[in-house]
């Protein structure tokens, strides 16, 4: 079964792992959402990365972390107050690329297939990966070349072969989906 595990950006620079939604309290904790689908990869987080909205990465130690429900509560150093956690709603929480696990057999990180080349069976390149979305039953991803926009359901029926070392993935063109 193909599936994306969910994160974003590009391997060797901080990838998201999550975004801060907002405050919990009033001492600096504050609820994310997790961008991974296996919060055991939280469980181990020692520094995050925050890329603040000027672009710009803030570190930040790990104080503490608990799952609450799908979401987590988070408690960074040096944030001690809803404000300083409010200053940070809506920033992304990014680790190095290395820190994450492998995905199993099968499924891979989106960032992993972001500017992957796709080509139909046939030899047809329709593009690049640019992002993917997820519609509730499976991820698409989205393909451009030009002013061309292609969007591929990221499923074993049109998704034949990912060779992230060689930067290709290639689809069958099932008829009416190109």
């Amino acid at each position: 079964m193909l599936k994306i595990v969910r994160t974003e950006m590009l391997a060797t620079r901080p990838v998201p792992i999550g975004r801060v939604l907002h405050p919990h309290g009033l001492g600096g904790e504050m609820l994310v959402e997790p961008y991974l689908n296996d919060l055991t990869c939280f469980d181990r987080l020692c520094e995050v990365a925050v890329l603040l909205t000027d672009g710009h990465f803030q570190s930040y130690q790990v104080m503490h972390m608990r799952r609450m429900g799908e979401r987590l509560l988070l408690q960074l150093e040096g944030c001690v107050s809803q404000e300083m956690a409010r200053s940070l709603a809506g920033c992304d929480l990014c680790v190095q690329r290395d820190e994450l696990p492998p995905p199993p057999i099968g499924e891979f990180y989106w960032f992993d297939l972001e500017g992957l080349t796709v080509y139909t069976e046939d030899g047809a390149c329709l593009g690049r990966v640019e992002e993917f979305f997820a519609t509730g039953s499976n991820e698409v991803l989205v393909v451009r070349q030009g002013m061309q926009e292609t969007l591929l359901p990221f499923i074993k029926d049109v998704i034949l072969a990912v060779d992230a070392a060689q930067g290709i993935l290639q689809v069958r063109a099932i008829p009416g989906l190109l």
